[in-house]
């Protein structure tokens, strides 16, 4: 039968109403030759008799108009290998898996990897969760990793009142010691499964990125399983479109995989919030600002491709501050784990809304029309999220950049003679207002302005020089040099101390602040 490569996706078989079988060949991407290279969670391994790495769309196609039509899929394969998959075998042998599989979309969203056995489980409220590893050199198992992972799975169904929208999932991993010809190394969520190209290390390490990455692809059983887009319901696998919403998928699964470890006392506050400090360095320092996080999303697969890594960075600050705007106005009623599992109810796995109006129905769900209005302005348009504000609220100080007036008293080594009095020992690094002043080695310290200096309030005195200097005041200082009475005067100087990236707990906060902190991140012991 007459065949036409139409493109490098696509074929065009003649006669078509007579055909009843076709047969090709297919090479994997992860030893390719080929210029352009795929990343290996994306791609395809065989290796005979020893693995398989099955990106569905890296084996199967569809034909025209037959997206939405069911797959049976049979596998054939060597009875020492094991398929793991979120995939249903609706018959297994030794050496044959039959799937079945509603459409194309379900197909090439749950990975497949044949590997010698090494297999562990864990039921976690509802939901069956699986660990599939390979792991050539045997230093670490399936259960180990699950073992590693209960405490943050337990977590995260504790912070999602225990409504998991799966009842299956599946951690599918495959460690190496060998670089990938990608040259990343990583993992990429599925519909309920993720699949890990991790290298090999010393078993904590690896342990700790494992757990560190499943946190964050765990929470994909929210988005996009239960709340997405037309756009990723119905993948144009032709000439791909990507929603506009990446904040949703990417920044709310990121933040709430730390946040729901810190509530759980999984975790340290100190150490999350270190975490959002780096992320607030790293949106800063490393992506553009001024570019609205809609357009970044939907040119993220071609002009925008160097700004995608921001979606784990500044998308889950802009997730943090609609959670803030949630609490704030809700009286700390409804958080934005609340409404993503409303959310998840309203649309499910087969429902899906349209990019243009989730803004909306955010706020139409919620109630909060404030929701709305924050993501029409940090989101939708370019204007840069306000952090300090946000902060603010929560009882943190935040500043990128905070000019401070600062006075001097000279910058002089003071010491304390036999007689306790209080006298200049040092002058090598005195500044141009100790040089005005005319201060000398050796004198003694009488008075300043009309008040005796002592070792009780020189701490004080110089505390209230330095912090609250005030501009153009005249300072007298009274020594004693040489035996005799010396007074010394000149204006005050005040210098300006740039500091950046001022980020700290406000342990002054007003009542409402500190409220508000216990609700986003849960109380410390201390508070309890």
């Amino acid at each position: 039968m007459p065949v036409k490569k139409i493109d490098k996706n696509r074929w065009e078989i003649s006669n078509a109403t007579s055909l009843h079988k076709i047969s090709y060949s297919v090479d994997d991407t992860w030893d390719t030759r080929l210029p352009q290279k795929v990343f290996e969670p994306a791609g395809t391994n065989i290796e005979k008799d020893n693995n398989f790495v099955l990106n569905n769309h890296g084996f199967f196609g569809f034909f025209d108009q037959k997206i939405d039509y069911p797959f049976q899929i049979k596998i054939k394969k060597n009875k020492t290998l094991y398929g793991s998959t979120s995939l249903k075998k609706e018959f297994t042998s030794d050496t044959l898996d039959h799937y079945i599989v509603p459409n194309y979309h379900r197909l090439v969203d749950n990975p497949i990897m044949y590997a010698q056995p090494d297999t562990a489980s864990i039921q976690v409220g509802d939901t069956q969760v699986f660990i599939g590893l390979h792991s050539p050199n045997k230093k670490i198992n399936a259960s180990l990793v699950i073992e590693k992972l209960e405490d943050v799975l337990i977590a995260q169904e504790a912070f999602l009142k225990g409504k998991l929208p799966t009842d299956r999932y599946t951690f599918i991993i495959y460690l190496t010691d060998e670089p990938g010809i990608s040259g990343a190394m990583g993992a990429l969520e599925h519909w309920n499964s993720s699949f890990y190209f991790l290298p090999y290390g010393s078993p904590n390490r690896i342990l700790r990125i494992i757990q560190d990455i499943a946190a964050h692809e765990f929470f994909h059983i929210i988005t996009p399983l239960s709340i997405h887009s037309e756009e990723i319901a119905n993948f144009d696998y032709m000439e791909p479109k990507m929603s506009e919403h990446l904040w949703l998928y990417e920044g709310v699964t990121e933040y709430f995989a730390g946040l729901a470890l810190v509530q759980q006392n999984v975790i340290e506050r100190e150490t999350y919030l270190n975490a959002l400090n780096k992320k607030i360095l790293s949106t800063i320092k490393l992506y553009d600002r001024d570019l609205s996080f809609t357009e970044m999303s939907k040119g993220c697969l071609d002009e925008h491709g160097d700004q995608y890594p921001n979606v784990y960075e500044k998308g889950a600050l802009i997730a943090l501050g609609l959670d803030i705007v949630l609490l704030e106005n809700s009286n700390g009623q409804q958080d934005l784990r609340d409404l993503m599992i409303t959310l998840s109810e309203k649309f499910g796995s087969d429902k899906s809304f349209k990019d243009k109006d989730l803004f909306d129905i955010i706020g139409k769900v919620s109630g909060i029309p404030e929701t709305t209005a924050y993501l029409n302005k940090y989101v939708g348009d370019n204007n840069r999220l306000p952090l300090e504000e946000i902060f603010q609220k929560v009882g943190i100080d935040y500043a990128e950049k905070r000019v401070t007036p600062t006075g001097t008293f000279g910058n002089i080594g003071i010491s304390m003679n036999d007689q306790e009095e209080l006298f200049i020992e040092d002058i090598s690094d005195m500044d141009v207002f100790g040089l005005k002043m005319g201060f000398q080695v050796g004198d003694v310290l009488l008075k300043y302005n009309d008040t005796d200096l002592t070792v009780e309030n020189i701490t004080d005195i110089l505390d209230s020089v330095i912090n609250s200097p005030k501009k153009n005041t005249k300072i007298k200082v009274t020594v004693r040099r040489q035996g005799k009475i010396v007074k010394l005067k000149t204006k005050t100087i005040i210098n300006h101390q740039i500091e950046e990236n001022i980020f700290e707990l406000n342990d002054n906060c007003s009542k409402e602040e500190l409220r508000l902190r216990e609700l986003w991140l849960g109380k410390t012991t201390d508070e309890e």
